[in-house]
């Protein structure tokens, strides 16, 4: 008992670091967000960051890693209450699992480092473990993607060619607008569904279309910390297979025309859309407590060329693609990139062409000149 003691109490005082000294990559986390929603109301949100962005996300940034890489994921809190990051389904020691009370909470004004081994690949969550229902339907959660560099999904798995995250939540409004009057927070009933954070027709925008070119197999990255059971139904011409759950391969691949999603679980479900295709992946919300139907949103699947063709304009490509520090366009003004979760990533004049990514999380993302055609890049390590 005398060892345990000794080891939280070292993790504590490791929490105390200034977290103006820590080394990027920095993830903070604040309670003064707004989030926008499809009807444009502007809703406070609490949640992480990136500390050289300055701002909250919901969800929070897409974590990124390779598998066998060793990991240390710096955590700065400046926001007037508690907070902790539990990372969900990752095989790491208690001590850095993020659960207060066998980990260690990250006060207000200090720092904390979680280190981990990213030791097998697979779909992963994180969120705060601290008043849970309460912080979590406040927008303090993300997901984290474990990779491999031969773009398999694990050792002797299938070939894809780009990661999807598709991430599941919901919210109340009455418990964003006054988080302490929702006490009891067990009666909390979410009223907002979303997917990467946004609903409705947020989700017909360009950057939260699934674009595929004929032949390619996506990974579809699903999971979910909503408090609703999500029903996804995949069309026949999707050809989904289920491939993994809960980071672990399933012992037979099958494929599906339906998937129940229960609250934390995760699936990794792998596409080969049909060419010429335009439809979606509808997304059903249940209430867990009366089973009812509550909202049904939907992921938007099309053949890259339909955009071609309705522009009547040629994609617009660089090179080289992956690419890992610069990618090369034509010389360009009015450029806007989005990652894959429709955040904006760059938006500005390219007047030499030359796009730095050399910082940017590993990933897919959509490019676009003007009101031309979008085209995507992949950013590698």
């Amino acid at each position: 008992m005398k060892r345990i003691s000794l080891a939280l109490t070292a993790l504590i005082l490791l929490a105390s670091n200034a977290w103006s000294q820590m080394p990027p990559p920095q993830l903070f986390s604040e309670m003064d967000g707004i989030h926008f929603l499809a009807d444009g109301t502007a809703l406070p949100i609490w949640g992480y960051g990136w500390m050289t962005d300055g701002f909250i996300t919901l969800p929070g940034p897409l974590l990124t890693y390779t598998e066998g890489e060793q990991v240390d994921l710096n955590f700065s809190n400046p926001s007037p209450e508690s907070h902790t990051i539990h990372l969900h389904g990752l095989d790491v020691d208690q001590a850095n699992d993020g659960v207060p009370t066998t980990s260690f909470f990250v006060v207000t004004g200090q720092s904390a480092t979680y280190s981990f081994t990213a030791d097998r690949p697979g779909t992963f969550l994180y969120h705060c473990h601290v008043t849970t229902t309460l912080h979590l339907t406040m927008g303090m959660y993300g997901m984290i993607l474990v990779t491999r560099p031969d773009m398999t999904l694990f050792d002797g798995g299938p070939s894809y060619d780009q990661d999807i995250p598709v991430f599941f939540s919901d919210l109340e409004i009455a418990t964003n607008l006054d988080p302490p009057g929702s006490f009891p927070f067990h009666t909390i009933r979410p009223d907002v569904f979303m997917v990467n954070g946004k609903s409705d027709n947020q989700l017909e925008q360009a950057a939260q279309i699934v674009h595929y070119e004929p032949g390619q197999t996506l990974a579809l990255r699903l999971g979910s910390m909503a408090y609703s059971r999500v029903m996804c139904t995949f069309p026949s011409e999707l050809n989904a297979v289920c491939q993994m759950s809960d980071g672990r391969p399933v012992p037979e691949p099958f494929a599906l025309d339906s998937l129940e999603i229960y609250p934390g679980e995760r699936f990794t479900v792998l596409i080969t859309p049909e060419a010429g295709w335009d439809g979606t992946i509808d997304v059903d919300y249940w209430n867990m407590a009366d089973g009812f139907i509550e909202d049904t949103q939907m992921i938007r699947v099309r053949d890259a060329a339909l955009d071609v063709s309705e522009t009547g304009q040629t994609p617009w490509a660089g090179f080289p693609n992956p690419a890992q520090h610069v990618i090369q366009y034509p010389p360009a003004f009015n450029v806007t990139v989005w990652d894959a979760w429709g955040r904006e990533m760059f938006n500005g004049d390219l007047p030499d062409g030359r796009l730095h990514v050399q910082q940017w999380p590993v990933g897919s993302y959509l490019i676009r000149s003007g009101t031309g055609p979008i085209s995507r890049f992949v950013v590698t390590d």
